[in-house]
C-alpha cells in the first residue's frame, strides 16, 4: 500500500496523512452560465459554477466560497456551500447533491503550514476533508510529518483548486463524495482525484497519487450580482437614447 499522508483503507492504496487519513481529492468546474439574471448571493463570499468526471463518477453545480482567507493556510478560503447532481454509474447511483459536510477550520497548523485535516476517515465518511478552495490554484503541501516510528515520509506535494485533503459534499440516498488534488506530481503534473462511499465504505476511487489517471475538472467563477445588476439597470438607459437618436435622425414631414 502506498502511505503518502497515511493509509485509509485496508483495501485501496491511497497516500494518506498522520492519523490515517488522506485521500487524494479532487473537483471539477463547470461552464458559466450567460444571462442578465441574479443569481443567489450570499455577502462577503463568491461563487463558482464546477463540473467533474472520471471513473465512472461525474458531478457538477455551484459552489459557495467565503471571501476571508483562512488564518494560517496561504492562498485558502473555506467553502460554504455546494448544490448540483453527482452520479456514479459503477456503484449504480446517482442524485442531488444536498450540501457539505460541515466541518471547523483547520487548527494546530504547523510552522511549515502543513496540519492534521479537521475532517478524517475515522469521523464515519471514509475519506479526510478540510473543504477549503483555492482560487488562484496553487493548494500548499498540507500533509505534515507522519507520528514518530512511521517509515514514511510527508505526501510533500501542492498544487491545484483543492489540496490533498479536498472538500466532502453529500448526495442523496445516504452517499458521500470526496474531491480533492493530488498536486503537481513528478511525472505527471497536476492531478485530480474523487470517491464516493456510503456509510463510511468507500465504493470508488479514481485519480489516486501516481495512478496515471486524473478526474477531469473545470471551475469558472460567476459574475458578481452587483455587476449584473448594474449591467441590468444600465440597459434601459442605452434604449432610452437610441430611441432619442433615432426621433433625431427622422426625416421632417413634408
Amino acid at each position: 500500500m502506498k502511505s503518502f499522508c497515511h493509509s485509509r483503507l485496508a483495501t485501496v492504496a491511497r497516500g494518506l496523512c498522520p492519523s490515517g487519513v488522506v485521500y487524494s481529492k479532487l473537483l471539477a468546474a463547470g461552464a458559466l452560465a450567460a444571462g442578465l439574471v441574479v443569481a443567489p448571493w450570499t455577502a462577503g463570499a463568491s461563487q463558482f459554477t464546477f463540473s467533474f468526471g472520471g471513473g465512472g463518477m461525474s458531478g457538477s453545480g455551484v459552489l459557495t466560497v467565503s471571501d476571508a482567507t483562512v488564518p494560517g493556510v496561504p492562498g485558502a478560503h473555506q467553502i460554504t456551500g455546494i448544490s448540483g447532481t453527482f452520479s456514479d454509474t459503477v456503484a449504480g447511483f446517482s442524485g442531488a447533491i444536498t450540501g457539505l459536510q460541515p466541518i471547523g477550520l483547520p487548527s494546530g497548523i504547523n510552522p511549515d503550514g502543513t496540519f492534521v485535516p479537521p475532517g478524517t476517515a475515522p469521523d464515519g465518511f471514509g475519506f479526510s476533508w478540510d473543504n477549503l478552495f483555492y482560487p488562484a490554484g496553487n493548494s500548499p503541501a498540507v500533509c505534515p510529518p507522519p507520528p514518530p516510528g512511521d517509515p514514511h515520509p510527508p505526501y510533500p506535494f501542492g498544487g491545484g483548486l483543492l489540496d490533498i485533503y479536498g472538500m466532502l459534499f453529500n448526495v442523496q440516498g445516504g452517499f458521500s463524495v470526496d474531491l480533492w488534488s493530488n498536486g503537481v506530481l513528478p511525472g505527471f503534473g497536476l492531478t485530480y482525484g474523487v470517491g464516493d462511499s456510503k456509510g463510511g465504505v468507500v465504493l470508488n476511487t479514481f485519480g489516486e497519487p501516481f495512478s496515471g489517471t486524473s478526474a477531469a475538472l473545470t471551475v469558472a467563477q460567476t459574475p458578481e450580482p452587483s455587476s449584473l445588476l448594474l449591467l441590468g439597470t444600465s440597459l434601459p438607459g442605452v434604449m432610452l437614447a437610441l430611441k432619442r437618436k433615432r426621433k433625431a435622425v427622422r426625416p421632417p414631414v413634408a
